[in-house]
């Protein structure tokens, strides 16, 4: 598993001993299951997790790497439990000790966590948690091959999505068609997808409602597939017929926004100057007032994850990023407009996840 090899990696440069990880998709991200409260890494290499007696069946079955402890104050247990006895700082700190560890790092764990793990352990702890987050930021190309997945099993709801547009139909039934055919797939959601027509199509997070298409109709569609753990996001914005000429106009200028941000797209790039090549193209357009929120965000085991592209961001992207570019319009009482595609961060540049087409009219 390479990203426990890159993990090894940082722990003996940072002269650890073990590390504790915390938090539902840094587990996830180490184990391949979110099943386990925490995860020991050990600079030998060894990997226990530690799972709840309620989530310990799934966690046997689904982590990926290492042993499987549930932790436990109750002496009657099954014939297939591992147990440590105590809560989960009690078995953590068991598990150390035995070790020998005295460098203990700890990442994705709250103040009272890490109080509470410190007062166990009897040792000062080491703050891990920006480099497992920098971890997390480069993927891998085993990485890479399963969200490259996630992309295309959502390209291919996408197209389900606009073939069930017609005259009539509401969001509800197209969210109901688009979910059905992910869990058919066996996939996850990232998210509830966003299907919003006419000037609902105006609230960047629309939440699907009983509205019926109709002619001359903005649609917004933003959906996602999680794949062995990992998301995609993409959205895209049509019109149902002929467009006005307002529409054209929108469509265009968001599009050139899109394309001038991801032109952006390389290793080392500031993210806020990424964004301010979205901005400056709308406002260009004299639109750049209704363009209410970031140009886009990390993507991974979380459909939101750091680096953040917007105006305050102090982020700089790294070769191995997964990011969205997703510039918007939203005009109230009308309608808005968002195209985003995921893309990779390269060296020297940049490459598109995203295929679909960016047609704007059904």
């Amino acid at each position: 598993m390479l990203k426990l090899k890159r993990l090894l990696s940082e722990v003996e440069s940072k002269q650890l001993d073990a590390v504790a990880v915390f938090s539902p998709s840094n587990v996830l991200y180490l184990t391949s299951s979110d099943a386990p409260s925490a995860v020991l890494v050990f600079r030998s290499g060894e990997v226990i997790s530690l799972a709840p007696r309620l989530e310990y069946l799934r966690a046997l079955e689904e982590v990926s790497v290492g042993e499987v402890y549930t932790f436990s104050r109750v002496g009657e247990l099954s014939e297939y439990e591992k147990a440590i006895p105590g809560d989960v700082y009690e078995a953590i700190a068991a598990v150390v000790r035995e070790r020998g560890a005295r460098r203990v790092g700890v990442a994705g764990a709250s103040l009272e966590t890490r109080q509470k793990l410190a007062e166990k352990l009897g040792v000062e702890l080491t703050d891990f948690s920006k480099e497992l987050q920098r971890l997390r930021r480069v993927k891998d190309e085993e990485e890479l091959k399963v969200m490259r997945n996630a992309v295309a099993l959502a390209e291919e709801a996408m197209r389900l999505a606009i073939d069930s547009l017609e005259r009539g139909v509401t969001e509800l039934e197209v969210l109901a068609r688009v979910l059905s055919f992910l869990a058919r797939r066996g996939s996850g959601l990232p998210f509830t997808p966003i299907i919003a027509f006419g000037d609902h199509s105006a609230h960047p997070h629309a939440k699907p409602q009983g509205r019926a298409l109709r002619e001359g109709d903005l649609v917004k569609i933003d959906l996602g597939a999680r794949v062995d753990g990992y998301c995609s996001d993409i959205t895209r914005t049509l019109v149902f017929g002929k467009p006005s000429p307002k529409q054209e106009r929108l469509l265009r200028a968001v599009r050139r926004a899109q394309e001038a941000a991801i032109e952006a797209v390389r290793s080392g790039a500031p993210a806020k100057d990424v964004y301010g090549k979205a901005y400056s193209a709308l406002k260009e357009e004299g639109l750049s007032a209704y363009f209410n929120h970031g140009l886009g965000h990390g993507v991974g085991v979380d459909i939101h994850e750091p680096p953040a592209l917007n105006a305050e961001s102090e982020e700089f992207l790294l070769a191995g990023d997964v990011v969205t570019i997703e510039p918007g319009v939203y005009l109230a009482g009308y309608g808005g407009v968002r195209i985003e595609d995921m893309v990779l961060v390269l060296e020297d540049g940049h490459e598109c996840l995203t295929h679909f087409a960016k047609d704007p009219v059904i």
